[in-house]
């Protein structure tokens, strides 16, 4: 408890005296709650300065979160609570989004509210001269979003600001301290499913503490009877040994942490058996690397698609804590929760994670005497991920609908009041009218509220509900319209769909589901305009995953403004590297706008993506700018390209040697070298006539390949001509001039056989040069 109250005293000043603070060392909460000042607070609008000085108040702030988390994440919790109040609840909302109905001892959250806003708004240097207002400023934003069932966009900009002024608050403090408040940060971006800002404090956080994080394969078995050792991923730490870290024996062995349940599989081991002896040792780390690796693990998890390779990937940051012996409390609960969930995924494991969330559940019902000290679950909270009670038994009720007890989930269901579930579990059983009876009874006996008569719209599919709860919102519910929204976006009445979803999006933007879903309804009803708001807000706020980017892309082009879907397709890009068809987007958009070197890379990448890819008019187009020397979008030659393009053609004509014009467009761009390109010229006759025997009964390809003889006759006589005094070309270029003559022997006796009109013309200039051909050569063999 001490060291999570250390932010409340400055460096080498005395501890912090008052009565407040006394309390906060002995977890008195009741003694807290129950001063005139937190009375005086709670009941006025504005804070009455007269009942305690600045200090105080920050010390009564920080207890009533303290007690908050207690009687919400952390337990013990207490078996009645005073009933919220209306009014206290109301002040707690956030752009529409009210507290999750679970929430106890509200009245404390909305104390630690109005004190961070009057110390952070009042003309003083208070805040100023104490970072620790921002920092548990910071940790109330994260507890309060916690409790509210969607993300708001309010709560997310006080973050983000808050984090600006904290980070130049830390930039002169101990290394150690800066790492843990770097370190909930992280948690803080994660939260809020802020994957690119995360990305960027993960490696302030390794830039700062000198610990980076990473995995690596190490031979191994997972299974009982498995006789081949195979590489299996292993946790790999640098740099935590120079933090100077106590071990977590010291500072928290004393500490009753939650134990991992065996997993009494016969088939699988308890955990992986490394062939190297030492690589089976389990290395016990510092408390605070503890929270480093589990913030790690989270925003990994957080933000991969969650398929199997990605819990492959996590798994040896579980592995390393959850064999910790000694650590935070919160940080071992965090651990626990999150093995069980992706323990639930898997049939060998799906029964131990059963056990284990019940076993995490019941200890927020333990009293703490019996466990360990409430001081002791407090420590180092705010740097692990914390859960509250409603969503441990939530998660309960998941895993057993997943091994088919709907029954008792949904017992747990109604319970925590979690109604999409109970409509879930309704319609499994083919009863999913008594869903509606029990919300109506709810209604009944607790009074209407907008929540109620959204789950009762879900379950009658009556948009009545969803009209009653927005009046009752007073027309701010962000909830109530997406509710009405999802009702019609289901059913494809994306008409009617856009015009609630936009309206939750105008109360409460921080809605990724509710923008993609407005997004893709704006597409099927190729409203452009309304597509590109959705799509450029949601990227706005993540610019982690390539379809949004691609989407925005793609109502850009309808809109007609391509260098902008030529920007937004090069951002989908960074996300998805290895998309085929965001690369073909690129490429067309590439040539629409004239950035010639973008559609030479797009398409050296389709090339090796896509088996055999060709797309002629694009590959036309781009030649044509480099031969002619047009000015790209940047106003540069096209011809300074000319050797990236004979080498994409290269690899083109490598993948498709039957592809007579792929050589052909290659000829065009050697225009130094007359011999090179007389041999592309006959590689495209090779491959015009060897692809289609037939080529002369049709009157254009027989043209096509009477042309392109003639060119190669022309070319082989001009290289041969300008080139006969290099001794060291002389026979490549007669060889080049006798395969040029056969070529023209045979394209004229094939083509004179059919006799079509517009061949005539260029089969008289073919034979003209065919004698001219045999005459060089008869020189040339006589001079030899």
């Amino acid at each position: 408890m001490d060291g999570l109250l250390a932010s409340l005293n400055q460096s080498n000043a005395p501890a912090p005296a008052g009565r407040f603070f006394e309390h906060l060392l002995k977890t008195e909460w009741n003694a807290l709650l129950a001063s005139s000042t937190f009375e005086a607070v709670l009941k006025n609008e504005s804070i009455p300065v007269t009942e305690a000085n600045d200090e105080e108040l920050l010390h009564l702030a920080v207890g009533s979160l303290l007690a908050f988390l207690q009687h919400n994440f952390l337990g013990p919790r207490d078996k009645s609570y005073p009933k919220q109040e209306p009014e206290t609840l109301a002040q707690l909302k956030s752009d529409g989004e009210e507290l999750n109905v679970n929430v106890v001892r509200a009245d404390c959250l909305l104390v630690c509210k109005k004190i961070f806003n009057y110390l952070l708004n009042r003309d003083t240097d208070f805040a100023v001269s104490h970072p620790s207002v921002r920092i548990w400023f910071q940790r109330y934003l994260l507890i309060h979003q916690r409790c509210l069932d969607d993300l708001t966009h309010t709560l997310y900009e006080q973050f983000n600001a808050n984090v600006t002024a904290l980070e130049a608050a830390l930039a002169d403090v101990e290394k150690t301290v800066q790492s843990e408040h770097y370190l909930e940060i992280l948690l803080g971006f994660v939260q809020f499913k802020r994957i690119t800002k995360s990305k960027a404090w993960l490696t302030k956080l390794e830039t700062v503490s000198g610990v980076t994080l990473s995995v690596e394969g190490v031979l191994g078995v997972r299974t009982k009877f498995q006789q081949n050792a195979l590489p299996q991923l292993t946790l790999r730490l640098q740099g935590n040994d120079e933090l100077g870290l106590p071990e977590a024996a010291e500072t928290h062995g004393h500490v009753t942490l939650p134990s991992l349940l065996k997993l009494e599989d016969e088939v699988r081991l308890e955990k992986i058996k490394y062939m190297n002896e030492q690589e089976n040792e389990d290395i016990q780390l510092p408390a605070l690397i503890q929270n480093m690796v589990l913030g790690k693990l989270y925003y990994l998890y957080v933000s991969q698609p969650k398929e199997q390779l990605t819990l492959e990937e996590i798994q040896p940051y579980i592995t390393s804590l959850v064999y910790q012996r000694f650590g935070p409390w919160a940080t071992r609960v965090a651990t626990l929760f999150l093995n069980a969930t992706t323990e639930a995924t898997h049939k060998r494991t799906v029964d131990r994670s059963l056990r284990q969330i019940e076993e995490l559940v019941l200890q927020l019902d333990v009293p703490a005497s019996e466990t360990s000290a409430l001081a002791d679950r407090l420590s180092m909270a705010f740097s692990s991920w914390l859960i509250t009670g409603w969503q441990m038994r939530e998660k309960l009720a998941d895993v057993m609908v997943s091994l088919g007890m709907i029954k008792g989930a949904l017992e747990i269901y109604q319970q925590v009041q979690s109604w999409e579930s109970v409509i879930d579990c309704y319609t499994v059983l083919e009863m999913r009218h008594l869903a509606a009876n029990v919300i109506e009874q709810l209604i009944e006996r607790n009074g209407p509220s907008v929540r109620l008569y959204c789950m009762l719209g879900d379950a009658t599919d009556s948009v009545d509900c969803y009209r009653q709860a927005w009046e009752l919102s007073r027309e701010t519910s962000a909830s109530a319209q997406r509710h009405w929204g999802n009702f019609y976006f289901v059913r494809k009445d994306y008409t009617s769909a856009i015009e609630h979803l936009r309206r939750s999006i105008e109360i409460n933007c921080l809605q990724e589901p509710t923008l993609l879903r407005l997004g893709y309804a704006a597409l099927q009803l190729e409203r452009w305009e309304e597509a590109a708001f959705a799509y450029r807000l949601y990227t706005s706020f993540e610019s982690h995953g390539f379809e949004p980017w691609n989407n925005l892309a793609k109502a850009y082009i309808m809109l007609g403004e391509k260098p902008r879907a030529h920007k937004v397709l090069q951002e989908a890009l960074k996300c998805n590297y290895g998309n085929w068809k965001v690369w073909e987007n690129f490429l067309l958009v590439s040539v629409d706008t004239r950035n010639v070197e973008d559609a030479l890379n797009a398409y050296e990448r389709l090339l090796e993506l896509k088996e055999r890819y060709y797309d002629r008019q694009v590959l036309d187009v781009v030649v044509r700018a480099i031969v002619t020397g047009e000015q790209d979008a940047d106003g540069m030659s096209c011809s300074r390209l000319k050797k990236k393009a004979i080498k994409l053609l290269g690899h083109a004509c490598a993948q498709q040697p039957n592809n007579g014009y792929l050589y052909a467009l290659a000829a065009e761009l050697e225009d130094t070298d007359l011999l090179k390109r007389c041999q592309k010229l006959q590689n495209a006759y090779r491959g015009y006539t060897q692809s289609n025997s037939q080529w002369s009964k049709a009157a254009e390809s027989c043209l096509t390949v009477v042309n392109l003889c003639v060119e190669l006759c022309e070319y082989s006589l001009r290289a041969f001509v300008e080139g006969r005094t290099e001794s060291d070309r002389f026979i490549s270029l007669r060889s080049q001039l006798s395969s040029a003559r056969l070529t023209g022997q045979a394209c004229v006796r094939s083509a004179s056989n059919e006799a079509w009109p517009e061949c005539t013309e260029p089969l008289g200039a073919l034979g003209t040069l065919v004698d001219k051909l045999t005459t060089e050569l008869k020189e040339a063999m006589g001079q030899q």
